[in-house]
């Protein structure tokens, strides 16, 4: 069993694990096990949100279809924009993924702040 401050670190160490393979990649192995181990630490960090949720389940939107995509939305937006500006050579293209990333933080606090809202009014 791992310590506690270890155990929360988990899905960071893969999501640094997966951007750094990433950004050091010079040919596609790399870069597709930076997207593998990225993804594994979004999954962690997605069924730990889910297990910690405070918000009412009266308050969540249904969702059957399309349930994984909905919460692998922000991941999958940030880390296809940060390997396209690693493996594109285009400001225009650089400027899109960076605002790409940007939004997919945006997403990311949103879900959080929403998540927890019952525990930061009371």
């Amino acid at each position: 069993m791992l310590a506690k401050p270890i155990y929360e670190l988990v899905p960071y160490g893969y999501f640094f694990l997966g951007i750094s393979c990433i950004a050091l990649a010079n040919n596609y192995v790399p870069t597709l096990i930076g997207v593998i181990l990225f993804l594994l630490g979004a999954n962690i960090w997605r069924m730990r949100s889910e297990a910690r949720r405070t918000d009412h389940s009266s308050q969540r939107v249904k969702q059957k279809k399309r349930r994984y995509y909905y919460e692998f939305k922000p991941f999958i937006i940030f880390i296809s924009a940060f390997t396209l500006m690693q493996w594109t050579h285009s400001e225009l293209v650089s400027m899109i993924s960076i605002l790409l990333c940007i939004s997919a933080g945006v997403i990311l606090i949103m879900r959080v702040l929403n998540r927890h809202s019952h525990s930061l009014l009371h």
